[in-house]
């Protein structure tokens, strides 16, 4: 059955607002972001508003690449490094804050920390992941052969996936899934570069970094470099939203390069 998570539908409707808001001659687009202070302000409220709405659900893990992606979107539209770095020290304090006031944040914490405290219970996921990918090697144990998947992995098809590819492909397939990630996110810099217009630039910037968030937070929790977040694997991870929606922020930036300028 198709499923429909609303963070799954905030993500793009807010790469988008943000590239036009970021673009607003009313808050004066013309100056230079880096020495317009006005703008800092109403850009911290939106951005720290729908981080607040995502929070309700609450998905610290798409909020996280939400953030970063609208940093990344503010930087491209011309604000300076100060202004980034501040808005990067306020948005680490308030994941401090929301991380020692939620018990069950603290939980996954403490089990990043220590994967072997409780290894039936809030270990039980990242260890099972962590063998999985281990037991791939270098060339896998064979497509569709894996054996993680059958009763031992939670969330084998959504958040999990990763590491069914990387037992299945072995280390070989997971560097070359890894490839293509970089690849589109090169790709789709490049064709916000070419954009014909600065609307174009940073809605191709907003998502490029957003399938290149997700991407990374989703590797890296699987590779225990971060704790387990839940954020899907893009393009792969089975979820009925998730991928109509990534698939349509893909359309958008395919429109784009239709009509890029390729500079001499």
């Amino acid at each position: 059955p198709l499923t429909f998570q609303p963070a799954e539908l905030v993500k793009l409707s807010f790469i988008i607002y943000l590239s036009a808001f970021l673009l607003n001659e009313s808050f004066g687009f013309e100056e230079p972001v880096s020495s317009n202070k006005k703008k800092l302000l109403p850009f911290l409220v939106m951005l720290f508003l729908v981080l607040g709405l995502v929070m309700l659900e609450p998905d610290l893990g798409t909020a996280i690449v939400l953030a970063a992606t609208g940093l990344v979107v503010y930087f491209a539209s011309g604000a300076s490094l100060f202004y980034l770095t501040l808005v990067g020290i306020i948005g680490i304090l308030s994941g401090v804050g929301l991380i020692l006031f939620s018990p069950y944040r603290r939980e996954r914490l403490l089990t990043f920390l220590n994967p072997t405290r409780d290894p039936l219970g809030a270990s039980y996921h990242i260890r099972q992941i962590l063998i999985a990918i281990g037991s791939g090697g270098w060339l896998g144990i064979g497509l569709g052969q894996s054996r993680q998947k059958y009763e031992y992995l939670p969330a084998v098809t959504t958040d999990s996936i990763f590491a069914v590819v990387a037992e299945e492909l072995g280390f070989i397939g997971a560097v070359a899934l890894l490839s293509i990630f970089l690849i589109l996110i090169w790709r789709g810099m490049k064709i916000a570069k070419e954009a014909p217009d600065n609307f174009g630039r940073l809605l191709a910037v907003g998502l490029t970094s957003w399938i290149g968030f997700q991407f990374l937070v989703n590797l890296s929790a699987m590779v225990a470099l971060v704790p387990l977040t839940g954020v899907p694997l893009p393009f792969i991870s089975y979820g009925g939203s998730s991928l109509v929606l990534s698939l349509t922020g893909m359309g958008i930036l395919a429109n784009i390069a239709r009509q890029r300028v390729v500079k001499k």
